[in-house]
């Protein structure tokens, strides 16, 4: 009989890429999945309906983070308000579930509707922590939480930070297996919550390696730059870099990927000489567009902790595609690209430093080794970053 996992996340297949990866490495062995998800009515909603989709054999069970139906979602408006209002110290499980999120509340409601057993249930999200934690032990089921980011450090409220902590200490112990993006967030988290003494898990942001093509020769005269996110915005780090590509253009040529924001634009890119926008791409697109590329941008701001903790996907994308790194220095890019012992610089947030680090860059020596780089970047495929996930997933119970 095939092994059952019942995935929860509090947002889409389209928002959620690591629950995307796990679903498809479900799949591969053989496991039947549910993926309990939400209508977001946002932009990438066509990508997440695409997504759906092609996953023939897994169940999805949609529930809806819009204003209609009015009542669910005025009523979980309300409880959220509610319970944030109250003291930290008198939040208990579901109430610091719901003070979280609202989504918490529907969640707990859809599974009230749900009368079987499943071998796995795996939270993705933390609103979905404590409706992960009931599923499981409703379920008969073994729980694996994907923390994923240090959310206490996502915020500037002391008692949001609280409230997301509390959450952490009560779930997390109660979990077969935590997973994180980084190393830096599992110590976080593990300061947060002593002794767990599940399995901890640091499972980087890799994606499969059949998706980067091998590097190709370039013959642009200009050193080609890219940065992508979901979307081009303020905070990303590209404030002080843009005017200096501009006024280095036609020595370097930056290509912005992603949703970009009008007020952005309005901003920063008056001027766009040296600067090639591009509308979204899906994650292959993505993958093989970064073969005409020679650097990858990393530059996470440092705007919060979790910010400094993290290890983002543009990072070990543009590894993975063999690209030669430039990063702004937060702790967790530093120590990933000292300890991989990649070709790199790291350099600080301030328009002098970013024009030195660009003109001094080697487009002969990074063309050069585009090959070598590429062969290191196998290292970061999602095949054998996930061995851990595969190992405890297969583990009799």
């Amino acid at each position: 009989m095939k092994k059952k996992v019942l995935f929860i996340t509090s947002t889409n297949l389209a928002a959620n890429p690591r629950l995307l990866k796990e679903l498809r490495l479900m799949l591969e062995q053989e496991y039947v999945a549910t993926v309990i998800l939400f209508q977001l009515g946002n932009q990438i909603e066509k990508r997440d309906k695409e997504l759906r989709t092609s996953f023939h054999e897994v169940r999805f069970i949609q529930l809806s983070a819009l204003r209609t139906p009015i009542i669910p979602w005025l009523w979980s408006s309300l409880l959220e308000k509610s319970v944030r209002l109250l003291p930290v110290a008198l939040l208990q499980y579901g109430m610091l579930s719901g003070a979280v999120s609202k989504r918490s509340y529907l969640l707990l409601q859809a599974l009230k509707k749900l009368n079987e057993s499943f071998d796995w249930v795996i939270a993705h999200n933390p609103a979905t922590f404590y409706p992960a934690l009931v599923a499981s032990k409703k379920c008969k089921a073994r729980l694996g939480i994907d923390v994923e980011d240090y959310h206490p450090g996502e915020t500037n409220d002391p008692k949001a930070a609280g409230i997301m902590k509390k959450l952490m200490q009560f779930i997390l112990p109660a979990a077969d297996y935590c997973s994180y993006a980084s190393p830096l967030i599992m110590k976080e988290v593990n300061k947060d919550v002593k002794g767990l003494k599940n399995n901890q898990l640091v499972i980087l942001n890799g994606f499969n390696g059949d998706e980067f093509l091998k590097p190709l020769p370039l013959e642009n005269e200009a050193i080609q730059l890219v940065w992508f996110s979901q979307n081009i915005d303020v905070n990303r780090g590209l404030e002080n870099v843009i005017p200096v590509v501009n006024e280095l253009y036609p020595l370097v040529e930056l290509h912005l990927i992603g949703n970009l924001k009008p007020v952005f634009e309005a901003a920063y890119l008056k001027n766009k000489t040296g600067i090639v926008l591009h509308p979204s791409k899906s994650q292959k697109e993505l993958h093989q567009f970064l073969s005409t590329c020679d650097v990858g941008l990393a530059l996470e701001p440092g705007k919060d902790l979790n910010n400094q903790l993290a290890i983002s996907n543009k990072l070990i994308a543009s590894v993975q595609a063999g690209l030669y790194i430039v990063a702004f220095d937060t702790p967790a890019q530093t120590n990933f690209l000292r300890k991989n012992d990649l070709q790199y610089q790291v350099i600080g947030n301030e328009r002098n430093l970013i024009f030195e680090a660009l003109t001094k860059l080697n487009k002969t020596a990074i063309r050069k080794h585009r090959e070598n780089r590429f062969s290191q970047g196998r290292l970061f495929d999602w095949h054998h970053i996930a061995a851990p996930l595969l190992e405890v997933w297969n583990k009799e119970s």
